[in-house]
């Protein structure tokens, strides 16, 4: 395989979810019960054997990089593995889910020409997959395009899954002939101004998890609940690796009731817990009842509350009795250490 080096955009927005979410980006999103936007693109990316990944880091990147830290839980920060994390220019906070701003590749052109790399894997971090890029890299050093895109096909649709190789070589000349577009996106520029580029297309056949708004975050999240989708997304054979917290196994009480749910370690659970995605750390007391929901780190659910179609962000305190529900579509959201 000629050498190839990872490049991972998570300097761009998509406005309801960032909104939201706020003081962290996009790619430490919580997800899964356990994991972050991130780990999918880093992991993809190391199982296909790419040792050198840099990270075009967000603005607000303080969770982000506490996440990663020096990258060894993804078998980088070793001397034949490397990780860069990379500035963003803060004009990825306006553009939204703009993935690829040519000012952040401008900027960061001394990591694209980094050890006279062949190909350059560009990676999104909104669009979850299990991928080896092995047969991606095959089919494009074959065919003798300047570019590849992988796209996946649903109800009858091509999606674009964020992710590309692109010659190195190739990369630079537009980086060199188009600086005055760096306000633009990389695909934007070549569809509009490189009509005579070599453009070839990669079909994904797997699972893909597309998180655009708040309800494909939560309904992406129940999808795990699925056998089919959590065995293609966590497949075995190309494992989903974290930053991992050592925690106590969760503790069931006699008093609770769990059906169909992903409950991270470190819980107690009296209550009970339907079709939902708990992370670690929660406590959902006796009398309580989760429906339908996604509750991410240390959340406290009080006797009696009832929560349905409902995101709730790291240590939130709901009270007793309340009621909250939202539904699939929009589903009622709260922010991180609130109390409601």
């Amino acid at each position: 395989m000629k050498k190839t080096i990872g490049l991972i955009s998570a300097n761009y927005v998509i406005e309801e979810i960032n909104s939201n979410i706020q003081e962290r980006g996009l790619a430490a999103l919580p997800f899964g019960s356990r994991y972050r936007l991130i780990d999918f693109p880093l992991s993809n990316l190391k199982n296909s054997g790419v040792g050198c990944v840099g990270i075009i880091m967000p603005f607000n990147n303080r969770a982000l990089i506490d996440h990663i830290g020096a990258g060894k839980a993804w078998g980088f920060g070793r001397k034949t593995n490397s990780l860069f994390m990379l500035p963003g220019s803060v004009y990825g906070r306006k553009n939204n889910a703009d993935k690829f701003l040519l000012r952040d590749i401008i900027l960061n052109f001394r990591f694209i020409d980094y050890d006279n790399a062949d190909y350059v894997i560009l990676c999104g971090v909104n669009k979850i997959f299990n991928m080896n890029f092995q047969p991606m890299i095959k089919q494009h050093e074959q065919s003798g395009n300047d570019l590849t895109v992988a796209y996946t096909v649903k109800d009858g649709k091509d999606i674009p899954l964020d992710c590309a190789i692109i010659n190195q070589s190739f990369l630079i000349d537009i980086a060199s002939w188009y600086g005055n577009l760096d306000f633009l996106g990389l695909m934007k520029i070549i569809e509009d101004y490189l009509d005579d580029a070599d453009i070839g297309r990669y079909e994904f056949d797997s699972e893909v998890i597309i998180i655009e708004n708040m309800h494909d975050y939560l309904k992406g999240n129940l999808s795990l609940l699925e056998n089919d989708v959590r065995e293609n997304i966590f497949n075995p054979d190309n494992q989903i690796y974290t930053n991992v917290q050592d925690r106590a196994p969760t503790f069931y009480a006699p008093s609770s009731k769990v059906h169909n749910s992903l409950i991270a370690a470190g819980c107690m659970i009296e209550g009970e817990v339907e079709n939902s995605v708990i992370f670690r750390s929660s406590h959902i007391h006796k009398g309580a009842k989760v429906k339908n929901s996604v509750l991410m780190q240390d959340c406290n659910v009080s006797e009696g509350a009832y929560l349905n179609n409902f995101i709730c962000d790291k240590r939130v305190h709901v009270m007793k009795n309340v009621r909250v529900e939202g539904t699939m579509e929009t589903p009622y959201y709260v922010q991180k250490g609130q109390i409601i």
